[in-house]
């Protein structure tokens, strides 16, 4: 299998990969080979006779000339490649056709393109449909054949039917007549079949077609919606479909009723020909720009989506995995940001790009409690088709707004000047002159002379990032698309250009981050590669307040943008990057630079944001991330290497809360899928992954990952480490548990780039043994289960240690290190330390009683054992066998008093409930709240405990005696 990366859609948010990709193991291994410089590639075809024999369709670099482009033949299945069709640096190949009966014969799209931030061409003389008879050896331009378009030609879509290989169709946008056109003779003459609207608009961004391998009439045309044709084209009805905006399709050439067409909202498969799809809740694949979180528990997320809606997603699910209806829609999205309003939960603050009337700055305001989405845009002026330079007013497509820290009541959004509204949008005032270079040839109509591409991701010379100063009210600065940095420090009266002096033309300031821990200074992110096919990166640094600026991006990656600074709220000169392919961290400001991926793809990353402990991303194209607990970043100290062992402090674990429905379903680890279904509330699917660093994991299909359910230990080990142990202690350095090495499953990475989670799927236990790096375990903060009694049902009671400080112990070679830890409930709790307190005490006193019912089991188990041995080696002393059996059935007695017989659920349920799983009963009871017990738990509890020790007095004062008569008579 082979794999080209990169968007061949190239719109401004488009993104590039490194060339081709191989396996020959279905997936499990990947090899690179080659076009590493063909940054979109838009098609792959293969010889159906020859796998090693690959046909590559390359745009090149999207943003800028580039040579790697055109069409590329292997030979060798890769290993080394030949450019056959190549017209300039300026064109591309966007499609590519080999014909299924004579693998010879290809037709490639050539495509005549370059983007900028400001626009893209979209067409030209060099765009065109060529033609090989000889695999590719020669090339002829068949654009002008009979019957063919006069004039120009932008992109083209080609395809040829297995059922019909003689007949080509071709959609050609032309600047005379665009539409489809078919030849019967392999593309020698043509004819002019159909200029349905639908199937030709917006060339650019649609232009696929695909022909049904068993009916050489049967089109499909993804376009802004789905369409498709049953007589050739000439006629075409709208598909049903789950999103719009239509990109890709393949139609299986051994079955044709399955079909997989991807969207802008993922990927969606028929196995009925397009009568019925299946949704894509199970892809995590929505593009955000922004990430925004609010004050509640647990905290939400919000952002507008790439060509959806906005929403608001929490972070964290007493579910475990978070589930798509516990999402919610609050109004129209597209492009922006998403802010809470800091102290009302109802109230969403967004950008309303993506509706109908999303022009002019729209600003809107969502109540999530009416559902009313009411936009109060700053100058609502449609401008669709009307070059910038008559605007009056250039709004960026990703218009920066804010709520002011210092006054939830003022707000500032950016258009070419800084507006400023104190009542909600209803007025807006200029406070600003334009803060932009304002370049009028970069403001023109983008596309081609005959179809414009300008719908509003274009308008350039725009403030494109602005930020207000955490710790001066009224000190705001302004980054600009077209590389200006202009700062207020009198809230708009005056502002003073602070750009680097040294920056290079066409740099746009995509982040502005000021130091929480230095007002003077301010960090900033440029990227350049859609305005000067710049793929370096750029991070400054102020202290100063812009006077002077060093550049801190020197020991950068430099193969990586950079979209987005960020620096850590705790430690000073921790700081967080994001880039094309992911995150960076640096812990000395900068001097050097680590990826810290981890387990996240390689992914854009658009945003950052600190919450609590915790890193939340917004990705472009894999949807919310968040790291949880950052806190070996801020504790890390470059000594730390050079111990045998190190415990970093844990953070305050705050507790959700617990229903048992988050443990129910599933089952043993395996490598089939479980479904989790909660009544009637919609479930999970899942793989069960067994225990993971002290945490039951399971991998979510269709719902994001849970939160770790407990605090979260970190330690450091050297390779010198050999016997490792960790104790939980409570606030009076009892002992909790110890989890010895054996029973310490852990995740292991030596750094941050090479971390894995190798599980074997049989037992749950992770293969590697404890290893040098940083290690992760999670407490559950429950004390561990009662003791079992053999061949009985385990007995569950693991009560929740109470809110409260605890401790971790790490012991590593007999060499300890301690660091405490605070457990708290949920803040939407009421209860107070004393009623938790209350309630602890008393589940502590059932977990005491439960254990010496069990233990009294324990001790009749061993007195039947003891009398089994004796009367085995015995036989014939009766008087021996008769007190043995009055043992036995004293024992048995108890047992069945405490224990259930039965060994299965159904058995159990249908037998007189005993003492212990009445206990078991109440402690389940007990886990549904942090607050006290009522009274009827707490009277049930004194009669079941009452019971039960009558019956362990009773057993006692028996057994003793029983046993030394037993005794006596077997001496």
């Amino acid at each position: 299998m082979y794999v080209g990366l990169g968007e061949p859609q190239i719109r401004n948010s488009a993104s590039w990969g490194d060339g081709m990709y191989k396996t020959t193991d279905g997936g499990a291994t990947w090899q690179h080979i080659g076009l590493k410089d063909s940054k979109h590639i838009a098609k792959i075809r293969l010889n159906p006779d020859n796998p090693d024999l690959v046909y590559v369709a390359s745009m090149g670099h999207g943003f800028g000339p580039s040579q790697e482009r055109g069409v590329f033949r292997s030979k060798d299945g890769g290993q080394t490649w030949e450019n056959i069709l190549f017209k300039s640096e300026n064109t591309g190949c966007i499609d590519l056709i080999v014909n299924p009966s004579d693998p010879k014969v290809i037709f490639a799209a050539m495509y005549e393109f370059e983007r900028k931030t400001w626009g893209a061409k979209t067409g030209g003389p060099e765009s065109g449909l060529w033609r090989s008879l000889d695999g590719g050896d020669t090339w002829e331009d068949i654009s002008r054949n009979a019957g063919m378009p006069e004039g120009q030609m932008g992109r083209l879509g080609i395809a040829i039917s297995q059922a019909a290989p003689n007949r080509v169709y071709a959609l050609v946008d032309s600047e005379t007549k665009a539409g489809l056109y078919r030849s019967d003779d392999l593309g020698v003459n043509w004819s002019f079949v159909s200029n349905f609207a639908q199937i030709i608009a917006r060339p650019f961004y649609f232009f696929h077609l695909y022909a049904a391998p068993h009916n050489a009439d049967e089109l499909w045309a993804p376009a802004n919606k789905l369409y498709s044709s049953k007589d050739g084209g000439k006629t075409w009805v709208l598909e049903p479909g789950i999103k719009d905006d239509y990109h890709e399709a393949w139609i299986d050439p051994q079955d044709p009723n399955r079909i997989i067409v991807t969207c802008d909202g993922g990927s969606q498969i028929s196995l009925t020909g397009g009568q019925t799809w299946s949704p894509f809740n199970n892809q995590p694949t929505t593009q955000f720009y922004r990430v925004f979180c609010d004050n509640q528990f647990p905290y939400n997320l919000y952002s507008n989506p790439q060509d959806t809606v906005t929403v608001k997603c929490p972070s964290a699910s007493r579910w475990g995995g978070i589930s798509e209806h516990e999402t919610i829609v609050v109004g129209n999205g597209e492009t922006g940001a998403a802010i809470p309003h800091p102290t009302d939960p109802d109230i969403v603050y967004n950008l309303s790009t993506g509706s109908i009337c999303g022009t002019g700055g729209s600003f809107t305001i969502n109540n999530l409690k009416t559902g009313q989405n009411e936009m109060r845009p700053i100058w609502p002026e449609s401008t669709f088709g009307t070059p910038a330079t008559e605007f009056k007013y250039r709004f960026n497509w990703h218009l920066p707004f804010f709520i002011s820290r210092h006054d939830n009541k003022t707000f500032y959004a950016g258009a070419n000047v800084v507006f400023r509204s104190t009542d909600e949008g209803m007025t807006w005032e200029e406070i600003s002159p334009d803060l932009t270079k304002d370049i009028k040839d970069k403001q023109q109509l983008a596309g081609t002379p005959w179809m414009g591409e300008y719908f509003g991701q274009e308008i350039y010379s725009t403030i494109f990032r602005l930020e207000e100063s955490p710790h001066e009210k009224g000190v705001i600065w302004a980054g600009s698309d077209d590389g200006l940095i202009h700062l207020t420090k009198d809230g708009g009266q005056t502002w003073e250009n602070v750009t680097p002096p040294d920056l290079p033309e066409l740099s746009p300031i995509y982040e502005i981050e000021f130091s929480p821990h230095d007002p003077a200074t301010v960090y900033i992110a440029i990227t350049r590669y859609r305005t000067a096919d710049d793929y370096a990166p750029y991070l400054y640094k102020t202290t100063d307040s812009g006077k002077t600026w060093i550049c801190i991006s020197d020991t950068f990656p430099q193969d990586e943008i950079t979209r987005t600074i960020r620096e850590d709220t705790v430690r000073k000169g921790l700081l967080f990057v994001g880039t094309e392919t992911g995150v960076f961290v640096s812990i000395d400001d900068g001097k050097e630079w680590r990826r810290l991926n981890l387990n996240l793809p390689r992914v854009p990353v658009h945003d950052i944001k600190f919450k609590n402990a915790d890193v939340a991303i917004a990705t472009h194209g894999r949807s919310f991330w968040i790291l949880d607990d950052i806190s070996p970043l801020r504790q890390y100290a470059e000594e730390l290497t050079q111990k045998k062992a190190h415990l970093f402090k844990p953070e305050t674990y705050t507790r959700f809360g617990y229903n048992w429905w988050m443990d129910y379903g599933g089952g043993p680890v395996s490598d089939k899928k479980y479904y989790f279904v909660q009544n009637t509330r919609p479930g999970h699917t899942f793989y069960e992954q067994g225990i993971v660093d002290g945490e039951k994991k399971r991998q979510f299909i269709d719902a994001g990952d849970p939160r770790p359910i407990g605090v979260i230990i970190y330690y450091l080990l050297s390779d010198d480490a050999k016997d490792v142990s960790l104790t939980i202690l409570d606030e009076q350095g009892n002992e909790i548990q110890t989890f010895g090495k054996d029973e310490i499953p852990t995740e292991r990475f030596a750094s941050f780039d090479a971390r894995g989670y190798e599980q074997d799927l049989t037992t749950g236990k992770p293969k590697a043994t404890v290893s040098q790096g940083l290690n992760r375990f999670i407490w559950g903060t429950r004390y561990p289960s009662v003791s079992s009694v053999p061949g009985r049902p385990p007995v569950i009671i693991t009560p929740f240690a109470k809110p409260g400080t605890y401790q971790v112990r790490l012991t590593v070679d007999g060499e300890t290190q301690t660091e405490s830890f605070e457990v708290s409930i949920n803040p939407n709790e009421k209860y107070t330390r004393t009623e938790t307190d209350t309630k602890g005490e008393f589940w502590m006193k059932l977990y005491a009683k439960a254990e010496e019912g069990i233990q009294t089991v324990l001790k009749g188990r061993e007195a039947k054992e003891k009398v089994a041995n004796a009367l085995s080696s015995a036989s014939g002393n009766q008087a021996l066998a008769d007190q043995g059996a009055k043992i036995t059935a004293l024992c048995d007695e108890l047992e069945g008093s405490m224990m259930p017989v039965g060994t299965t659920l159904v058995q159990i349920i249908n037998e007189r409930t005993k003492l212990i799983p009445k206990l078991t009963w109440l402690h389940n009871v007990l886990e549904t709240s942090e607050g006290p017990a009522n009274q009827g738990t707490v009277d049930v509890y004194n009669k079941v405990a009452s019971e039960m020790d009558e019956a362990i007095a009773s057993f006692n004062s028996q057994i003793d005696t029983e046993m030394t008569q037993f005794d006596q008579l077997s001496s």
